[in-house]
């Protein structure tokens, strides 16, 4: 009884690992995801949808590819990277946005920042040793 428990257990186990690597997204799908968001929180119209899901695939492929290659194990310059391309996504969705739009989104952003407990800025620069 005791080993078709662990079996049953060890079964288990690995399909769940298995499971949890299928849910790598790719760029693709993460952009799709995203601007389906915006465009439900944002009311974004067919014309502001397409260019918003290009906006999202570059950062999304941007991202990949700073995860495959980084910056040599360097994580300040990991970090400044990962800012210069959120920062460039905001720029560029700016330029889409209509002011309400570009409101609601910021307030989505100010929610979404609290939701997941990021930091200020000046607080993620301090070295913990």
């Amino acid at each position: 009884m005791k080993k078709a428990f662990l079996i049953i257990t060890l079964i288990a186990g690995f399909g769940a690992a298995t499971f949890a690597q299928d849910k790598a997204k790719t760029p693709e799908q993460r952009a799709d995801h995203l601007t389906k968001a915006l465009q439900k929180r944002l009311n974004l119209t067919a014309d502001q949808a397409g260019k918003v899901h290009t906006i999202m695939f570059e950062r999304a492929t941007r991202v990949d590819s700073l995860k495959l290659n980084g910056a040599g194990g360097d994580k300040k310059m990991n970090r400044m990277v990962r800012r210069d391309i959120k920062y460039t996504t905001d720029q560029k969705l700016t330029a889409v946005l209509n002011a309400d739009q570009l409101k609601a989104f910021k307030d989505w952003k100010a929610t979404h920042k609290n939701k997941h407990g990021n930091k200020p800025a000046a607080q993620t620069d301090v070295k913990q040793g």
